[in-house]
């Protein structure tokens, strides 16, 4: 029988125990430990003892993912239990606090003349040249020790803060639906079964329920992403003078603004392939017109229900197909309880991995409805479980992989289900219901995904200018029509939907990781096709790197330019093969 909740003891001893405090105590030696080394800085500081201090820093990052974990995961169980709220608060105190007191070194570090800087990167250990280099790049965007140490301080009170309002101000929504006299009180998970219903009155309905609820409360969530905006502007383009909103992402991921802005100008090129699939899906559907509210109609009438566990099977049997070694990964994840799939009152919507660190398995937070969208967010979600247990073998400091690659294995665990189910099945109906079912899921991660980010560039441009409510909601609805042209028709109500996508409020600019991630994985997969069982240790490897490397860097082992526009088009390619295949099966 599955386990229906995660098991959090592999993370922390039981909270104020002799263990749990015993822990603080080794935290609190490490920092004291890195202290000591203020005064005995200097420009020719010796590669081996600048070893130690990264191996204390090491346990130090450590031991803050495990508390950090701990009460995230304790928050998303029941995010208005308020023991979970203030753990929370206390850790991000310590945390901050801890960040303050060693943050020294990497100043200093990053601060050295080249030669020195050189003599270091070259005199360390091969897993933290990459780190160190990279710390290096965002040496002319560091200000002095104790701007840092104010800017670190008022992190916590600021947009986290503010983050951590939003959550908690819309994980507490319920939506109220109506349909023919019979009323239902839901959560926004529930309510996304009725979104992806066959009536065209229940999906308006549900839509319409949604986006009540986010414009009744449009005053103060806008006034929570307007001050993120300005702390992100004040702080990255006013003090530390990034080129652009933008660029402080994309330096996050050590990834070139051309790259981004080349995947960008080639995914709106591209609109016209979902334009023409969403007509053919009116067709398909047998709609006069396709409104906003059909976009995820399902195609065919098939309901199946699945059980947790069958749903468990079908994810572990396709990536078993593809590598052993990758079912091994996400059996672990499984085996070890470390999966919270239950839908429950107050529990954080969505999905997630947490990624703690080497030598823990990850945390997987699913919300498992019995729907064929839940198996595949299952394949999704240990596909980043894999990806993280692939990289144990690295430092904590290295191991997370970079936002470009971060959605590569959770996608391409999708792929595998998809292709399973596709060559599996003899049934034409449902063939084409998994075409249709994919091409809705590629364009919601794909060209939904930029659109999102051509309107946060924009928010910020207007926020900038102190632009209000009124402008953000008209520039969303611009951005709606030019990504779906004559295809489908804008209704109202949708331009609050930016409001209620976490992301934008987040982690400003992340979700062209998903754009980046899924065309990504369509070239591999291509790649998988055409060179077969010979392509899967190559594929293995870039997961591998973790974020010991930099990302371009590691595509380039397999001849992938992220800043040719070919490269992009190949992934738009295979969406196109699938749309003719759809074409082929009506």
């Amino acid at each position: 029988m599955a386990s229906k909740t995660w098991d959090k003891k592999d993370l922390l001893p039981q909270i104020d125990s002799k263990g749990y405090n015993s822990l603080l105590n080794d935290l609190e030696n490490h920092v004291k430990h890195i202290e000591a080394y203020k005064t005995r800085l200097k420009p020719n500081f010796p590669p081996q003892e600048f070893m130690n201090v990264l191996k204390t820093k090491e346990k130090i990052s450590l031991i803050c993912n495990k508390l950090h974990s701990y009460a995230y995961l304790w928050f998303s169980e029941d995010t208005s239990n308020s023991a979970a709220k203030n753990f929370m608060s206390k850790i991000d105190e310590i945390v901050v606090d801890v960040d303050n007191r060693i943050m020294f070194f990497s100043l200093w570090f990053k601060s050295l003349d080249e030669e020195n800087a050189s003599n270091i990167i070259n005199g360390v250990d091969r897993e933290y040249k990459y780190y160190l280099q990279y710390a290096r790049l965002l040496k002319k965007y560091i200000l002095s020790e104790p701007e840092e140490k104010i800017l670190n301080i008022k992190g916590i009170t600021s947009s986290a803060a503010l983050i951590k309002i939003y959550d908690i101000i819309t994980s507490a929504f319920t939506f109220t639906l109506k349909i023919g006299g019979k009323t239902q009180i839901l959560s926004r998970e529930q309510l996304a079964d009725y979104v992806k219903h066959p009536k065209a009155n229940v999906r308006k309905a549900a839509y319409q329920a949604l986006y009540d609820v986010y414009s009744k409360n449009q005053d103060v969530l806008n006034e929570v992403y307007r001050n993120i905006i300005l702390d992100w502007k004040n702080e990255g383009i006013n003090l530390r003078k990034f080129e652009s909103p933008m660029t402080i992402r994309n330096k996050s991921n050590d990834i070139s603004d051309k790259s981004i802005e080349v995947l960008i100008k080639v995914c709106k090129k591209n609109k016209n392939l979902f334009q023409e699939y969403f007509k053919l899906k009116t067709k398909l559907c047998k709609l006069k017109v396709m409104n906003r509210y059909d976009v995820y109609v399902p195609y065919g009438n098939y309901d199946k229900k699945y059980s947790y566990e069958d749903a468990q099977k079908l994810v572990f049997d396709s990536y078993y197909d593809y590598s052993p070694e990758m079912y091994k990964l996400a059996k672990k994840i499984v085996d070890e309880k470390h999966i919270d799939y239950l839908l429950r009152k107050n529990k954080m919507g969505g999905a997630y991995c947490m990624d703690v660190g080497p030598g823990i398995t990850p945390y997987v937070l699913l919300n498992f409805n019995s729907k064929l969208r839940d198996v595949f967010t299952m394949a999704h979600e240990l596909g980043h479980g894999v990806h993280d247990l692939l990289t144990s073998k690295h430092s904590n400091l290295t191991a997370h992989p970079p936002l470009t690659l971060a959605e590569t294995a959770s996608t391409f665990g999708e792929m595998l289900l998809f292709d399973k189910l596709m060559k599996e099945s003899k049934d034409k109906n449902f063939k084409k219901y998994l075409l249709a079912h994919n091409l809705d899921d590629l364009y919601a991660t794909t060209l939904r995904q930029i659109y999102f980010v051509d309107f946060e560039i924009k928010a910020h441009e207007l926020i900038a200018k102190g632009a209000g409510l009124e402008e953000l909601k008209k520039a969303y609805l611009e951005v709606l029509k030019e990504q779906f042209g004559n295809s489908v028709k804008i209704n109202e109500e949708f331009q609050y939907e930016w409001l209620s996508i976490p992301h934008i409020f987040h982690t400003p600019f992340y979700c062209y990781s998903y754009s980046f991630g899924n065309l990504l994985v369509l070239s591999l997969y291509e790649k998988y096709r055409e060179e077969g069982k010979s392509f899967v240790p190559k594929y293995l490897k870039i997961l591998s790197y973790g974020g010991s490397e930099n990302s371009a860097k590691i595509l380039k082992e397999i001849n992938i330019d992220i800043e040719d526009e070919k490269f992009w088009q190949k992934g738009f390619d295979l969406i196109k093969e699938m749309i003719d295949e759809l074409k082929k099966l009506v």
